[in-house]
This record gives structure tokens, C-alpha cells and sequence, in this order.
């Protein structure tokens, strides 16, 4: 039996509407869904994060977990091939803290200052990040051109162009579009961000099934605790090197991606 130490609280939801099955499995990670769409299992070292549950062990695999086997529900535990996850003794929080933690960009311009020479120091890395020196690939000429042009257009119709842009689990553009709304949560741009959801939902069937529902946490003012850790560090411009630090350690780009959202958001929004 493994132990949940962590559960959002919005997964109470998802575990009592309909069926689950094992969606995707990985090292660190265990997907399951249903009709309302997916949550995950993490293993004890990953952040929290929305429509998740962080457990005690260290690995997904040789656990006899398939794509599409079903997931069994006793009470407060669920049972999949040789995996029974006990979730009766998990800590339950939510995960909405940067919502209007700020009442203007203008208050946190010094912490803004100081992503963004973090981002110029580390602009050799792949993805977004590459509008801070010069793109090497075609994936990252094409990402950099759409985010110059929303940067000098302040167009918001632009943006939907970024869902789906780039690859793995949760590409590039995702990610930069995930930056965008943390950001615009934490001072409460409810315009701009039910106008970037209209604009973006039809659209969210061009990228995978995680990153969609990333974006749809994202929508709704929920970030894991890494996104969270970094925008609240924004009123203390001397903790961002250490937050972003952190950050660039999720995925290959998707930290580093994620960082460049909240700084054109910035850029886009005095």
C-alpha cells in the first residue's frame, strides 16, 4: 500500500465522477482519466500542482500499470494492476495563492526587472527563451516571431497560435501561455484572461491531453507550487534568481518557457 502524502482539493471531484483508467504511465508520473479529463500521480519528490497527488515512492514503473486498465475505487483507495494508493491520512490544499496576490504590475517592476536578467543571463537554453538572444532552430524562430509580433502588437488574437506550439508533454507555447495567466491571476486581469479562455478553448484539442488540462487549470487560477513560489517572489526581487533557479528544473523547457510567459506578460501589461 502506498501512502498519498498530498492531495488537491479539487480531486475529490474528478475521483467521484465516473470511472477512471491508466492514461499514460512514467517514471515520476501516472495519469489516470475519466470523462470529466485527467489527474496524476506523482511521485514524492515533484511539486504539488493542480488536479494532482503527490504519493510516497519513488517510481511508476514495473508496477504492471497498462494504458486503459481500469482503476478500482475502496473507500478511500484506489487500486490499479500491483498499485493500491491509501489517500485517507493526505494533507488537502488548494492551489490558488497568486490569485490577486498583487494590486498592480507596478508594485512588483523591480521583481520584473530582475526575471528578466535572469532570462538574458540564461538565453542559450532551447525554447521560448531564445527571444532573449538569437533562435537556432526553426521551432524556436517560429515561437520567438509569434511572441515579437504579440509584444509589438499587443494583439491578443496571436496567442491561441501558441497552444500546441513545440513538443513533449507540454510544449513550449503551452507553457509560455501558462506564465502569461499566472501573471495576470495575480493582479486580477479577469478581462484578459476570459478573453485569452474564449479565444484559446476550441483550440485546445491541437495540444496533448496534459498540457490541456494545464491550460485549463491555468484559466481557472490554478498553478503548481514551483509557478507559484516564483510569482509570489516577484515583491522580493533579491529571492527571483533563487525561484527561477528552481523553475528552470521542470521538464527540458517547460520551467525556462514558463518564465518567459510571465515576463512578455509584463512587458505587454504596464
Amino acid at each position: 500500500m502506498v501512502e498519498a502524502l498530498w492531495v488537491d482539493q479539487q480531486l475529490k471531484t474528478y475521483l467521484n465522477h465516473g470511472n477512471l483508467k491508466v492514461h499514460s504511465v512514467y517514471d515520476h508520473a501516472l495519469n489516470l482519466s475519466n470523462d470529466l479529463g485527467m489527474i496524476t500521480l506523482v511521485s514524492q519528490d515533484k511539486p504539488k500542482a493542480p488536479l494532482t497527488c503527490v504519493c510516497d515512492l519513488q517510481s511508476f514503473l514495473n508496477l504492471q500499470l497498462n494504458q486503459g486498465m481500469p482503476v478500482q475505487r475502496y473507500g478511500h483507495t484506489l487500486r490499479m494492476g500491483s498499485l493500491s494508493v491509501d489517500f485517507s491520512m493526505a494533507t488537502t490544499t488548494s492551489l490558488d495563492q497568486v490569485r490577486g496576490c498583487y494590486p498592480d504590475l507596478e508594485s512588483i517592476r523591480l521583481g520584473h526587472q530582475s526575471l528578466t536578467k535572469w532570462l538574458i543571463k540564461h538565453s542559450h537554453h532551447d525554447g521560448a527563451i531564445r527571444l532573449f538572444s538569437t533562435p537556432h532552430d526553426v521551432f524556436s524562430q517560429h515561437l520567438v516571431t509569434l511572441l515579437k509580433e504579440y509584444i509589438r502588437s499587443h494583439d491578443i488574437q496571436l496567442l491561441p497560435k501558441l497552444i500546441g506550439c513545440g513538443i513533449g508533454q507540454t510544449p513550449s507555447g503551452d507553457d509560455v501561455l501558462v506564465g502569461m495567466l499566472s501573471l495576470a491571476w495575480s493582479c486580477f486581469h479577469l478581462g484578459f484572461i476570459q478573453v485569452l479562455k474564449h479565444c484559446c478553448e476550441p483550440l485546445l484539442n491541437q495540444t496533448t491531453d496534459v498540457s490541456q488540462m494545464m491550460l485549463r487549470q491555468a484559466f481557472e487560477g490554478q498553478f503548481n507550487e514551483v509557478h507559484q513560489d516564483l510569482i509570489l517572489s516577484l515583491s522580493r526581487p533579491h529571492k527571483v534568481k533563487e525561484k527561477a533557479d528552481v523553475c528552470q528544473r521542470i521538464g527540458h523547457t517547460s520551467g525556462t518557457d514558463f518564465l518567459v510567459g510571465v515576463a512578455v506578460y509584463g512587458y505587454t501589461h504596464k
